[in-house]
């Protein structure tokens, strides 16, 4: 059986809501209906709605196109609740609206009642029993002095008789008394506990209408009895669902969007050591912006590409992660195709340098290539032991190549091809054209002697370099051209 549920949809203002879905979440299995099917009805352009609901439990829900659901209630429809709108649904009280320790005291003077009507009716049938007794007692003396007059032989005999069973028909009539008063008491205790059924229910009635009085007397009357429970405006705010439910409106919950939060070891997000790039971007395009932290699994070799390409050769990523949409990042008002990502490295990063943990910075977008990434990222700040330390990095071998960042003096070769060179700043030049060079001056007590001279060693150097000095009018032929290169890769 359904029943009709109708009305307009309106905000506090009275405005019709129009467009919105109203959501039954069925919560119990019933003759109509099945636990936790969906029913969606989608309010008119004037906010009216109708349709026919079900008998059973629904939790309600509210969505507009461009937000996401969130419960206002839940309603109860029986095989003869009235028609009405869904505000009367959803204020009505049921069993569920009354305190669990009036429900207790209730079900327990329930019990009593019963115990006590099933002790009556106990009494009464042995008390009818007994009065039996007592007939058919009756009767027996009856017979014995028919029997004394046919038989005066027999007159002491039966005389005996007689006096034995009115002894018993005293104790009998003593028994009937005892029960009588019995079941009197049971019929008592049956009235007192139907007595304290109505206290209770009445008491439970008051408690609603007063309610409901608070309620007819209007906002004004509403928000007072809030102040006075010290509830103010929290009492009709929804707490987010979650610490990055970002709803407008809701009460929020300790470590909001992340900030400030404990994380647990449940809510740490894991990213592969093979594929760690590829997953972290698309992880960052399905989640809300807020605090996560997040930790990638090691590896080596070729089964490990880092999401961050530390400099120095360190690569690890466990700490925090801020995911934001800043202003102008986005390409519409409702979809943005930019993330500015930080990244906070935890404790263990500190201390080779002595620079405190890493804290990286990295501008994304969706159709950024997972390649791209690791080396994307921009270190936020150094320290002076952590820039020392970058600028004279060399591998271990005899010859100290440069690592990436670390500055060489050497020499810049001719190829192959031509003899003659030329430098300019900033310009890229290739390792293999490359050789380190050191300068010879010969000291004396009274200073130098003679012009120092340069020698060219070792072997070319590996990566990509930039030139620091040069000019376009310089050209050297058949030699090398000394200037200061960084490392670029």
């Amino acid at each position: 059986m359904s029943v009709l549920i109708s009305g307009v949809l309106t905000d506090g203002a009275g405005l019709p809501m129009s467009g919105y879905h109203i959501i039954l979440k069925a919560r119990q299995n019933t003759s109509a209906v099945v636990m936790r099917t969906v029913a969606t009805v989608v309010t008119g352009p004037a906010g009216e709605y109708a349709f026919e609901a079900q008998t059973g439990r629904y939790d309600v829900y509210l969505r507009s196109c461009i937000e996401r659901e969130y419960c206002v209630g839940d309603i109860s429809v029986y095989d003869d609740s009235k028609p009405g709108t869904l505000n009367d649904f959803l204020t009505a009280l049921d069993e569920g609206d009354l305190k669990p320790d009036v429900v207790k005291r209730f079900e327990e003077m329930v019990a009593q009642a019963q115990q006590s009507a099933e002790a009556a009716a106990e009494s009464e049938r042995q008390a009818g029993k007994h009065v039996a007794d007592a007939q058919q007692i009756k009767s027996d003396c009856e017979t014995l002095a028919d029997n004394v007059q046919q038989n005066t032989n027999a007159v002491e005999e039966n005389t005996q008789r007689v006096e034995q069973l009115a002894s018993q028909v005293e104790d009998t009539a003593e028994e009937v008394r005892q029960d009588a008063e019995a079941a009197k008491q049971a019929a008592s205790d049956a009235e007192q506990a139907r007595d304290d059924i109505d206290v209770a229910l009445s008491a439970t009635l008051k408690t609603a209408n007063h309610l409901s009085e608070i309620a007819a007397e209007g906002e004004a009357a509403q928000q007072e009895s809030r102040d006075n429970l010290g509830l103010k405006n929290a009492a009709v705010r929804d707490a987010q669902a979650e610490i990055y439910d970002r709803t407008a409106g809701r009460l929020a919950l300790p470590g909001a969007f992340g900030y400030g939060h404990l994380f647990s070891s449940s809510e740490v997000v894991y990213f592969s050591a093979q594929n760690g790039p590829a997953e972290f971007l698309k992880w960052v395009f399905e989640v809300t912006p807020g605090r996560y932290a997040v930790t990638q699994y090691g590896g080596s070799g070729i089964w490990y590409n880092p999401i961050i390409a530390y400099d120095g050769g360190n690569v690890y990523f466990r700490g925090l992660v801020d995911i934001e949409i800043r202003s102008g990042m986005h390409t519409n008002s409702t979809e943005s195709d930019g993330r500015c990502i930080t990244f906070h490295g935890d404790a263990e990063y500190t201390g080779q340098a002595g620079e405190g943990p890493a804290k990286y910075q990295v501008l994304v977008s969706k159709s950024m290539s997972p390649a791209r990434l690791p080396e994307a990222w921009s270190r936020l700040f150094w320290s002076r032991d952590r820039l020392r330390q970058l600028l004279c990095a060399g591998d271990s071998t005899s010859q100290r190549a440069p690592q990436p960042g670390s500055l060489v003096l050497a020499a810049y070769l001719p190829d192959s091809g031509s003899s003659d060179v030329t430098l300019l700043r900033t310009q890229p030049v290739p390792g293999s054209r490359l050789r380190q060079v050191v300068f010879e001056a010969e000291y004396r007590g009274s200073g130098f002697s003679a012009a120092a001279r340069s020698f060219v060693y070792g072997s070319t150097l590996p990566g990509t370099y930039l030139a620091l000095s040069g000019g376009p009018d310089v050209t050297f032929y058949n030699r090398g051209l000394v200037s200061l290169f960084v490392r670029v890769s």
